[in-house]
């Protein structure tokens, strides 16, 4: 059955998350890959919150009173507790920018489905299928990036040269399919895990599913003794 996943996680990307990526260091390219996912999600906020802004329509009444108002001296305190729940995945996260606009990514496919059971420890191959709906053309230098949540010892960067089936050298054009095959292990422990995930292109620019291609998708499964 086709998926199509929102991701909106990335207050936890601040955690310490480490990609591996080229560059000078991995350290710095794990900064950067965080401050690019970061900047995505403040964009998103600054497009939806102008959104959300009504514009005034009628002529406000000119004030009569002529004597000055005294300023409150009270600090008004805070009451209540934050809000603790984070962001679902499925959310949609979107730049609010034309940075991605020829990279998208729409998945037709993948195995295995969310919930499968692997006993704790096994090996698995989890294959995802995209489809290209922007217009950039998909090289082999582009890679799938590990964002967040369990790992499931894949590695952090999975190279489209490494991890696609049988790449064209001509790449993956506008319209057309790549099929990704990643090869994960279930954890050790008994439990539900899912990890998050995003697609890179050459130049380093993260980006996902979705209208703006800034959406996340993810593996989940079943680990059991």
């Amino acid at each position: 059955m086709t998926k199509r996943h929102a991701i909106a996680l990335l207050p936890i990307l601040l955690t310490g998350l480490v990609l591996a990526a080229c560059g000078p260091s991995e350290a710095e390219t794990s900064a950067a890959v965080l401050t690019q996912a970061a900047q995505i999600f403040a964009d998103s906020l600054t497009q939806t919150a102008a959104a959300a802004s009504p514009t005034p329509t009628a002529t406000p009444e000119t004030p009569t009173a002529t004597s000055t108002p005294e300023l409150p001296t009270a600090t008004p305190s805070v009451t209540g507790t934050p809000p603790t729940n984070t962001p679902k995945p499925t959310q949609q996260q979107s730049s609010g920018g034309s940075s991605l606009g020829c990279l998208r990514a729409e998945l037709t496919w993948e195995t295995p489905q969310d919930g499968a059971k692997y006993e704790v420890g096994v090996p698995f191959t989890k294959t995802w299928v995209f489809k290209n709906i922007g217009t950039c053309t998909w090289n082999s230098f582009y890679s799938v990036v590990f964002i967040d949540g369990e790992q499931m010892d894949a590695d952090n960067v999975e190279s489209f040269e490494d991890v696609a089936v049988d790449m064209p050298a001509k790449g993956i054009l506008p319209g057309e399919h790549v099929t990704l095959k990643v090869v994960m292990s279930a954890p050790n422990e008994q439990g539900s895990y899912k990890g998050y995930w995003m697609l890179r292109s050459d130049g380093g620019t993260l980006f996902g599913l979705g209208p703006k291609g800034t959406e996340w998708f993810w593996v989940e499964i079943w680990a059991e003794d």
